[in-house]
C-alpha cells in the first residue's frame, strides 16, 4: 500500500474513535501543580524559598487515562473509588468537564482521594522545573463495605462497551478485584487492556498489557539492556500470562510489542523533540492503543498510533492529553509503515517501512521500525487483529 493510502486508512481509523465506548477501571488521582519563583535561601534551614505564583489541578491516574480517551473522541466512562472529600468532588467536576461519564465513581466510606502535588519552580525568565512531589495516598486496605461498593460499580459496566482499560496505580487494595473483573470481561468477549504499576503478574488471560521497562524488570526479575532483551521479555510475558499482545514502552527508545502468535515490532520514539515531562505518558499509550484496537485497527497499527501519542505528550509539562488533530499531524508527517503486510523477510529487506528509499529514515527524520518473528517460534503470518474486535467501525 502506498504511503498516501496508508495515511488515509489510518486517519479513517482515528475518525472511528468517536463510535467507540470504553470504560476505565482503576485508581483515580487528582494531580496538583504549584508553580512558583525561587526567591532566596531560607534562614530557617538550607532550603529554597519558593514564592507561589499559582496552582493548577488536573486528572491523574485512571482519571488521566479516561481524559486521554475522551480527548481522542472516545465515549468514556470512569469507574473507581474516591474519597468523600473536596478533592474527590473536584476530580469528579474535572472529569465531567471533559466529557467523561462519572456515574461509576463511588465515594468510599473510609479513606481519602489520592492527591499528588508537584512543586515546580525556577528563577525569573527560566523554565520551571519540578523540585518536590507530595503524595496523599489512600488507605492500604479496603473496607469491606467499600470493596462491595466497588464490585457493584464494576458489575454495572455494560457488556456492550467495546473495551475496558484497567489502570491499576498500585493502591494495592483493589488489585485482586480488578484482576478478577478483567479476566471475566475478557472471557465475555470484551477487549481488556491492563496498565498495572506493581501487580503485572496478577493479570492473566486479558487482551494486552502495556508496562514500561522498569515494570517488566520487576515482574520478571530481569534486567533489560537492549531491544532484544525487551522483545524476549515481552514474548515471555505474552506466553506466561496468556495474553494476545504485550506492549512494552522504552522511554526515549520507543516501544516494542509481541503477539501471541510470535510476531513482533520495534518502534523508535516518534519525532525529534526532547522529552520534557514523562508524567502520564503511560496513560496516553494505554488509552490510544485501546481506542485503536476497539476501532478495528490492526494490532501493529494500534501500536504505531500509541507510540506517536506517547511521544507527543512527553513534550509538555504535567499530565496532558493527545487529540485526534495531534495524531492527524503525526500521520501526515511520518508516512506510517504498513506493518501488517510485512509478512516475510524478503519484503522487509527490499524496502523500508515507509515504502520509500532505504536510508533508514522516513519523511519526518525518524528511524524506521523493525518487524521480526519471535526467535523462539516458527510462525509466518502476522497477527492483524485481536479477538473481541468489531469488524469495521464499532
Amino acid at each position: 500500500m502506498k504511503a498516501t493510502e496508508r495515511r488515509q486508512a489510518l486517519w479513517e481509523q482515528v475518525n472511528r474513535f468517536r463510535s467507540c465506548r470504553v470504560t476505565v477501571v482503576g485508581d483515580p488521582v487528582l494531580d496538583g501543580y504549584l508553580y512558583g519563583t525561587t526567591h532566596r535561601i531560607s534562614r530557617e534551614a538550607p532550603v529554597l524559598i519558593v514564592r507561589e505564583d499559582g496552582r493548577d489541578y488536573r486528572l491523574g491516574g485512571a482519571a488521566n487515562t479516561a481524559a486521554n480517551l475522551a480527548a481522542l473522541g472516545v465515549q468514556t466512562r470512569l469507574v473507581g473509588l474516591v474519597g468523600d472529600d473536596a478533592e474527590g468532588r473536584q476530580l469528579r467536576a474535572l472529569a465531567s468537564a471533559v466529557g467523561i461519564q462519572t456515574e461509576g465513581l463511588a465515594s468510599r466510606r473510609q479513606g481519602q482521594t489520592i492527591v499528588k502535588t508537584r512543586i515546580l519552580a525556577g528563577g525569573l525568565n527560566t523554565r520551571k522545573q519540578q523540585m518536590l512531589r507530595i503524595d496523599r495516598e489512600g488507605e492500604e486496605r479496603l473496607d469491606p463495605h467499600d470493596a462491595e461498593l466497588l464490585r457493584a460499580r464494576l458489575d454495572a459496566i455494560p457488556t456492550t462497551d467495546h473495551g475496558i482499560i484497567i489502570s491499576d496505580y498500585g493502591a494495592g487494595y483493589d488489585t485482586a478485584i480488578y484482576a478478577e473483573f478483567a479476566e471475566a470481561r475478557r472471557r465475555a468477549g470484551q477487549i481488556v487492556v491492563v496498565d498495572s504499576r506493581y501487580a503485572l503478574s496478577a493479570y492473566r488471560r486479558v487482551t494486552a498489557v502495556t508496562p514500561n521497562e522498569p515494570e517488566v524488570e520487576t515482574s520478571l526479575g530481569v534486567e533489560l539492556k537492549s531491544e532484544a532483551d525487551a522483545l524476549r521479555a515481552a514474548a515471555r510475558l505474552t506466553e506466561s500470562l496468556e495474553l494476545d499482545i504485550t506492549l512494552v514502552t522504552r522511554g526515549r527508545e520507543g516501544m516494542v510489542a509481541v503477539t501471541r502468535e510470535g510476531t513482533s515490532v520495534s518502534l523508535p520514539a516518534y519525532g525529534r523533540g526532547e522529552a520534557v515531562d514523562v508524567t502520564g505518558a503511560g496513560d496516553t499509550v494505554a488509552a490510544t492503543f485501546t481506542a485503536a484496537l476497539v476501532a478495528g485497527c490492526a494490532v501493529f497499527d494500534a501500536v504505531w498510533l500509541a507510540n506517536c501519542a506517547g511521544s507527543i505528550v512527553v513534550q509538555s509539562v504535567g499530565t496532558v492529553t493527545c487529540a485526534p488533530a495531534d495524531l492527524e499531524q503525526a500521520i501526515a508527517a511520518s508516512a506510517p509503515p504498513d506493518l501488517g503486510d510485512a509478512s516475510s523477510k524478503e519484503n522487509s529487506s527490499k524496502e523500508n517501512s515507509t515504502g520509500e528509499d532505504s536510508t533508514g529514515e522516513n519523511s519526518s527524520g525518524d528511524r524506521s521500525p523493525s518487524r521480526s518473528q519471535d526467535p523462539n517460534r516458527n510462525l509466518d503470518d502476522p497477527t492483524t487483529t485481536v479477538p473481541g474486535q468489531h469488524e469495521g467501525a464499532p
